[in-house]
Order: C-alpha cells, then sequence, then structure tokens
C-alpha cells in the first residue's frame, strides 16, 4: 500500500516530476512511476493502484482536463472520497470536478509556504493520517524513464523504480528524516494536560483580578489572562501557531477556520493564543477576529445542580488532573463554575455579583481574601477549563 498515488498528463511529466519529489521529500510514499506489468491491463492496475492508496494527487492542466484516463481516475478517486485537485495550467477541473475545491500550483516553484501547496499538504495530513514534514522541494537528480502509455491516450506513468542504488538511498534518508521532524512534532502538539504538576503551564485567571501564583512554582515571566473567545480570518481557511513571533519559526500547531481559541489584548503584529487542547503559541494578529469578551453574569436559575446535587460541578478539580475527554458533555455555564470553583474553595472574594450569590450558598466557601496562590494541579485545570469553557460557547 502507497500513501499517494499521482494522477497526470504525460505532457506534465517534468512538472509532475516536481511535485512527486516535493511530496516524497514531506515523508509520504509515492506511486507514479512503477512499470505496468506486461500481463495485466492497464485499467486493472491504476484501480488497484487508486483503491489502495491513502489519497490521489490529480494535477490538472489542458492537457489532462482533455484525457479521458485522468478524469476516469478522478472519478476513481472521488468516489472514494481520496481526491485531491491541483492544476498547474490557467485552467479550471473539467465537469464535474470544478465543484470541488483545487490548489493552485500554476506559479508554485518549490516553495513550502506556498499557499497552494500548503493545501495540498493539509489535505494529505487528513487522508493519510500524518503531517507530512514542510520539506523544500530537491529536483530529482535525473527524469523518470518512460512507460508504455495508455490506450488511446498520451497519458502514461513515467518509470523511476530503475533510478540508480544511490539515489533510492537518498529518497530513503529523505523520507527518513522527515518522518523523525513529523514524529517531533506530534510530540509537541501532545496537550500540556499530561505535563507533571512540577512544570505547569501559564493559568488564566478568573474574571476578577488578584489571583497570583503560588511560591516557588512561579514561572519567570508574567501569568497570562487568556479570556478573551476568538476565531481567524484567514482566506487559506487556517492559522499555524508558531513558538515565536516569526513566521520563520517551528509551527506548534493550526487553527482551522471557525475553530474557537483564547487569547488577550496584547501589543505588537503577533499575539498569544491557547487551543482548546493547550496548544499555546504565537500567533499574526491581522489573522485574529475577536468574537466575545469577558464570560456573562450567571442566569438567575441556571445554577447547576452538580454532582449529588451538592451544587460543584467537579469536586475534586484541586487534588488531581482532569484531562480534556471528561469536560467534553459539559455546558459553557458549568465549565465556568467549575473553574471559579477552584478558586472559591481558596477563599477568594469574587467581585462579580453573580459568581459570588453563587458561592455564598454552599457552607464550604469561605471568602477571605483578594489574592489567592494556586497548586501546580489547579494552575494546569484552570487553564484546560478556560479554553474548553471559551469552545462550549
Amino acid at each position: 500500500m502507497v500513501d499517494v498515488f499521482i494522477s497526470y498528463s504525460r505532457d506534465n511529466k517534468a512538472r509532475v516530476a516536481d511535485i512527486a519529489a516535493a511530496v516524497t521529500a514531506a515523508g509520504y510514499d509515492v506511486w507514479w512511476d512503477a512499470e505496468l506489468p506486461p500481463h495485466r491491463s492497464y485499467g486493472d492496475v491504476i484501480t488497484e493502484k487508486i483503491g489502495s492508496a491513502k489519497a490521489a494527487i490529480v494535477v490538472w492542466s489542458h492537457t489532462s482536463a482533455a484525457s479521458e484516463w485522468v478524469r476516469a481516475e478522478a472519478d476513481v478517486a472521488r468516489n472514494q472520497k481520496k481526491l485531491v485537485q491541483t492544476a498547474i495550467d490557467d485552467v479550471m477541473p473539467p465537469l464535474p470536478f470544478n465543484q470541488i475545491q483545487f490548489a493552485d500550483l500554476s506559479d508554485w516553484d518549490g516553495d513550502p509556504a506556498h499557499s497552494g501547496w500548503r493545501k495540498v499538504l493539509m489535505s494529505l495530513e487528513e487522508l493519510c493520517g500524518r503531517e507530512g514534514a514542510a520539506a523544500p522541494l530537491t529536483r530529482p537528480t535525473a527524469a523518470p524513464a518512460a512507460t508504455p502509455s495508455r490506450p488511446e491516450d498520451s497519458h502514461a506513468v513515467p518509470t523511476g523504480r530503475k533510478a540508480s542504488r544511490a539515489l533510492t538511498l537518498a529518497w530513503a534518508l529523505v523520507a527518513f528524516a522527515a518522518i523523525a521532524i513529523a514524529l517531533l512534532a506530534w510530540k509537541l502538539l501532545q496537550p500540556p494536560a499530561a505535563l507533571a504538576p512540577s512544570a505547569p503551564a501559564a493559568i488564566a485567571l478568573p474574571e476578577e483580578k488578584g489571583a497570583t501564583e503560588t511560591p516557588g512554582t512561579a514561572s519567570n515571566g508574567p501569568v497570562e489572562a487568556f479570556t478573551l473567545a476568538a476565531v481567524i480570518d484567514d482566506p487559506e481557511g487556517f492559522t499555524n501557531i508558531r513558538s515565536e513571533r516569526s513566521a520563520k519559526s517551528r509551527i506548534l500547531g493550526k487553527v482551522l477556520d471557525g475553530e474557537k481559541f483564547l487569547t488577550y489584548k496584547q501589543s505588537g503584529a503577533w499575539w498569544r493564543v491557547r487551543k482548546a487542547d493547550g496548544t499555546t503559541g504565537f500567533m499574526f494578529r491581522k489573522y485574529i477576529r475577536l468574537v466575545e469578551g469577558e464570560a456573562p453574569a450567571i442566569p438567575a436559575g441556571a445554577t447547576p445542580t452538580g454532582v449529588g446535587g451538592s451544587g460543584v460541578v467537579i469536586p475534586d478539580s484541586s487534588d488531581r488532573l482532569l484531562s480534556a475527554d471528561e469536560l467534553g458533555n459539559y455546558s459553557a455555564l458549568e465549565l465556568r463554575i467549575a473553574r471559579n470553583e477552584i478558586f472559591a474553595r481558596n477563599g477568594f472574594r469574587f467581585s462579580d455579583p453573580s459568581l459570588r450569590a453563587h458561592f455564598s450558598q454552599f457552607d464550604w466557601y469561605q471568602p477571605t481574601s483578594d489574592t489567592v496562590e494556586l497548586s501546580a494541579t489547579e494552575k494546569a485545570n484552570v487553564a484546560l477549563l478556560k479554553s474548553a469553557e471559551a469552545a462550549a460557547r
């Protein structure tokens, strides 16, 4: 089984070689240059290869759009829900494929940051189940050998499997490096809930000001209050979260169109953001659109019953690390109250009337201070609850 099948017109072999090389450099196994067995019909082999691939890239051009074979392969891929459309000429995909989005690679020169190429990598990541490495294009040293042409068509599959052992070894090293990079990226994208309590992430403060970090566990920088919900406003349909305030810094994750995340008012062209899974980094300000401010007051009569009718949403949130999975069934109101329960247990004196009224009904709530000290576990849970609350609104 291969990762990616590439359908194209033989007239575009040189351009397709660039695409195949870049897909291979991104860590995916590509079938586009296999020789056809002399005892097998072309149609049987192609149907088999598309069926066994996880994704099928169709390269549309003026010649491939007129090719019955390319259209047939695109139709098979579409029916199997693995079609990834690209265009290397100023041409629209033919009917009915013009109703499906495609990536414009007409001006792509191998740049990994090209918007069309980024769309291709995102589709491959979704279909193949793993993220490809954003490797720069490395052009092959020799063009693939010619293979038997399709019956009644000029579209054929080049034969690159006769390349030298040295070239094969070079591609294997590139693929190995790409897999190592993908594994490292996966590890970095794991949610912070798995972190040990001795190394908590920056916490989100309650609606009221005055919470402080626990002595001995405070971070070197100021406490971050991720209190503003936002979505992206990016024509590409996604925006990357970077490790530093630079488009050249490492990508920690991505936010898709319509996905909510948290941020706060900051200066400069780059803002700190946090996803619901805990991924925290920098995003270019012009792609951020704020959708709401601070959490609203608790509506009258909307107090949750809590565990066993106690009114307490998560009784042990100060004693253990919560996970994102267990928060999926709570409403935004329940998550807000659960987050502030942590501050209430520490005797925080709420200035918000609705929160003060809610917690005053419990005998265990003893408001004693305008500032509180949270443990490492409590900080991590506050951050996770705040992210889940924003996503649930």
